[in-house]
């Protein structure tokens, strides 16, 4: 059964993508450049720490990125909602999803807004800010906006979710949809060693995209009630109680583990999956029973702990960063590439 659904799904996916090529839906431009992050699969690959490493990037160089978001399970239902200006956030991550208020919290100076309709959302701050580039989290299947790089990110763990369409698989869209891809990130590099095989699926439909790898670097742990920061080193052989809520909870899993944490207990979650006190309370109580040091959770799903009673000490945040394996040489090609991109006539 399922098998016949993910046949329906790819020809009302591949109709769609087909109906707004030839121009017989309407596609939205806005006023500045657009560059869209996004894959094909669902679940995480890891494009909202790209989006926030790409953010920086911009900003340093002198843009002014502004970041585009569906926020996904928000409780604000309004068509448009600015969640941070270049100085404040303005509201917390039940109205506004968790993924646009991580990235409101940790970049400073660059807007965050949400909305259904992108190109709205956008057009919000379009004639506020000079020098404006538009980041696209998750646009890539969002291609009733118009964008001027289109960045694809897959996972190398999973490039393709097995090779099925929703709901037999795991592909939102058929895999030619690679041939849209301007720039391909390969993430979680570090956990495949298979590149070339890799390369030549992505070659079938899409001969000259150029393609970068990224691994994941844990760059602390830090006290999700005080924000206190630790090294992983001050982790290792640590007995940890792992929490997480997030699309790809194996990563997680393996993050702890390469830095040595010993698992003691693991409760894990389906995605975006909105924390209860007494699901807490049953973590820290087997936190005390097996008497880890800690309960280990990641940055996203800390935000949706916020609200929750816990005490200092007792839970920690992954932090990670995405990283290129040429950092200088990836700001180089990504800022030349933006450096051409066209304002719209």
């Amino acid at each position: 059964m399922k098998v016949l659904l993910s046949k329906i799904y790819g020809l009302i996916v591949s109709l769609r993508v087909f109906l707004y090529q030839k121009g017989i839906l309407r596609k939205h431009r806005l006023k500045h450049p657009v560059i869209s992050v996004g894959n094909l699969t669902v679940g995480g690959t890891g494009k909202t720490p790209l989006v926030g490493f790409l953010a920086q990037i911009l900003k340093k160089a002198g843009y002014q990125p502004v970041i585009l978001s569906r926020g996904y399970k928000r409780s604000n239902k309004n068509a448009v909602l600015l969640v941070s200006d270049v100085r404040e956030v303005f509201c917390g991550p039940e109205e506004c999803g968790d993924e646009p208020y991580l990235l409101a919290r940790k970049l400073e100076g660059v807007p965050v807004v949400v909305g259904n309709s992108r190109y709205q959302a956008g057009r919000l701050l379009e004639d506020r800010y000079s020098n404006l580039i538009y980041l696209l989290d998750d646009g890539y299947q969002h291609i009733q906006l118009k964008r001027n790089l289109n960045i694809l990110i897959l996972d190398a763990t999973d490039p393709f979710g097995g090779h099925h369409l929703l709901p037999a698989g795991r592909l939102r869209e058929p895999t030619k949809a690679i041939a849209r891809a301007d720039a391909i990130v390969i993430t979680r590099s570090h956990m495949f060693s298979e590149t070339e095989n890799l390369e030549e699926q992505i070659r079938r439909w899409n001969q000259r995209v150029p393609i970068s790898y990224f691994h994941h670097d844990v760059t602390a742990l830090y006290d999700a009630r005080t924000g206190t920061r630790f090294q992983p080193r001050d982790f290792l052989g640590s007995s940890v109680i792992a929490l997480a809520a997030i699309g790809s909870p194996h990563v997680f899993l393996h993050d702890l583990e390469h830095y040595q944490m010993k698992i003691s207990d693991r409760f894990i979650f389906r995605d975006h999956h909105p924390f209860s006190q007494p699901e807490l309370d049953r973590v820290l109580k087997r936190l005390e029973e097996v008497q880890a040091r800690a309960v280990v959770t990641t940055e996203k799903d800390a935000v949706r702990l916020k609200k929750l009673d816990f005490q200092e000490g007792q839970i920690f945040v992954l932090q990670i960063e995405p990283q290129p394996e040429d950092l200088q040489e990836y700001k180089k090609e990504f800022l030349n590439e933006v450096k051409f991109l066209p304002e719209a006539q």
